[in-house]
């Protein structure tokens, strides 16, 4: 091969790899751009409930979010925190409220009685879009027991074998209400007796379902714990069985419980009858007392 051709070719072989080299080197670098997020931040969730009175009052304690932006899952994210997304223009977010399962930390679940929140959003790169989010309950709930306290008299009676004289629970309206000026129920066990027991029950049911989402709401504070249950009655025999489902902690603040029912009352069978038990004990306390307020039976239909 003569050397003006062989060197012309050379010269085409380097050019085009120096090309295919500049043209690599700038995909490479275009691959590994970082997309600028927007941002959203999650401001406290609000429950607003029916105005007619029968959901009773809007009380709830929200502890995550389950967040999705345009179907797909962005992970649970908890209340007040900034979240860089990597959407641009509009977007759809939807948001489902989280709770403590059985009011424990560990146990975190979407609440199925609350609708999910969704608005539409147009992000920008490097913006804070901040997000209210209002939940409502679900249209398909039902609320067989709402005591708040503020009715003509009180959905629940005393038990005969465990109420001494000078334990009572009454209508208060003090600061230490769940809103001062309106009723919460105080309890206050000045029985002689240190292990006096108060324990109160709601009606009796014998018509709830079984196998579906199934809660007691529930809010409370106090310097003694609160023995939640449920006891169930078998129609045909009688058998009566008390199940403990719940003890409270002593909180200075009003708190908040979400405690599932559905299970105790699948496993309680068909034929039966249901009643909650509110039970209060001394546990060496000087001036035990404890306040409810907003509890809540509510399933699905």
């Amino acid at each position: 091969m003569p050397l003006k051709r062989f060197v012309k070719l050379m010269r085409r072989f380097f050019f085009s790899f120096l090309l295919i080299v500049i043209i690599s080197i700038l995909s490479s670098c275009k691959s590994k751009e970082v997309m600028i997020p927007s941002y959203v931040y999650l401001s406290p969730g609000q429950l607003i409930t029916k105005s007619d009175g029968t959901q009773g009052y809007s009380s709830a304690k929200i502890e995550d979010f389950y967040l999705f932006s345009n179907g797909e899952t962005r992970g649970v994210m908890s209340v007040n925190s900034r979240v860089p997304l990597q959407n641009i223009g509009k977007t759809t977010l939807k948001i489902s409220p989280g709770i403590k399962f059985n009011g424990l930390a560990e146990q975190r679940a979407i609440y199925p009685l609350f609708n999910y929140y969704s608005k539409d959003f147009n992000l920008s790169e490097n913006k804070v879009d901040t997000i209210k989010p209002v939940f409502t309950y679900v249209e398909n709930a039902l609320f067989p027991f709402i005591e708040d306290f503020d009715g003509s008299g009180i959905n629940l009676e005393y038990s005969t074998q465990f109420k001494s004289n000078g334990d009572t629970l009454v209508k208060d309206n003090s600061s230490s209400s769940w809103i001062p000026g309106k009723n919460s129920g105080k309890i206050t066990l000045n029985s002689t007796n240190p292990q006096d027991i108060l324990m109160m029950y709601s009606k009796v049911y014998s018509s709830w379902p079984r196998f579906t989402p199934f809660f007691l709401e529930m809010d409370y504070k106090g310097n003694i714990p609160i023995t939640v249950g449920l006891i169930t009655t078998e129609i045909s025999t009688g058998t009566v069985k008390f199940k403990t489902l719940y003890i409270t902690n002593p909180k200075s603040d009003w708190n908040k419980l979400y405690l599932d029912l559905e299970t105790e009352i699948n496993t309680a069978g068909t034929n039966m009858q249901f009643r909650l038990f509110f039970s209060f004990a001394k546990a060496g306390v000087t001036n035990p007392e404890a306040w409810l307020d907003n509890l809540k039976v509510i399933y699905l239909d």
